[in-house]
């Protein structure tokens, strides 16, 4: 009789000692494996965003664009009418659409910083901010005509090496450009990053003004 209750304590202690083990081995397993996941579903999310940006810039770009080359009444912010566009009227649609980024105009009608390539420009926008320009169809936006017919509106005049508006009077194609400084938000993926994951977005329509 006590070796049988002998031999079931031993039977219960390794069966504990077993089950000890077993859970410090799956809470090691999953302390080397949690960062990982962390990690992969950060990223996704982030790669979420990313996407939702694009397609939001994307959208806004096209509606400035549109804004920018067709004939029509509009009303600016002190409420008064005017017939032509302006660069005032294409950065408030584009601003309209794109409801979650915070844009600016630097340098309304251009030059594009860097020939007009974000990679390596030592000119970015601020974190999750982005920059509008209204241009030429060319790639650094150093073209004329590169406006609205309607000129700058209630936007102020260019700065220091920025260009002068020439208005579009006819049927010439305007571009807007979008630049946007997306920020993950993993840390990892910033580190790795920095602040320069820059969303760009454009749309060239051909001006439907009337002489």
């Amino acid at each position: 009789m006590k070796r049988l209750e002998a031999s079931a304590r031993r039977a219960i202690a390794t069966v504990q000692e077993w089950t000890r083990s077993e859970r410090s081995q799956g809470m090691t397993e999953f302390a080397l494996i949690a960062p990982v996941i962390l990690l992969l579903t950060f990223g996704i999310i982030d790669f979420g965003r990313g996407l939702y940006f694009y397609i939001t810039l994307q959208q806004a770009a096209n509606e400035g664009a549109r804004v920018a080359v067709r004939a029509s009444y509009f009303i600016d912010p002190n409420g008064a009418f005017h017939t032509w566009p302006t660069d005032a009227d294409v950065a408030s649609a584009v601003q309209a659409h794109a409801v979650t980024e915070v844009l600016a105009n630097p340098c309304p009608n251009g030059p594009i910083p860097n020939g007009g390539n974000p990679v390596g420009s030592a000119q970015l926008p601020a974190s999750n901010t982005g920059w509008i320009f209204v241009t030429d169809p060319s790639t650094a936006g150093n073209g004329v005509p590169n406006g609205p017919r309607g000129g700058l509106g209630t936007l102020p005049a260019p700065g220091p090496g920025c260009n002068a508006i020439t208005p579009a009077v006819g049927n010439e194609p305007i571009k807007v450009t979008l630049w946007f400084n997306f920020q993950p938000l993993t840390p990892l993926i910033q580190q790795v990053v920095g602040n320069k994951i820059v969303i760009t977005a454009y749309a060239v329509y051909r001006a439907e003004y009337s002489n």
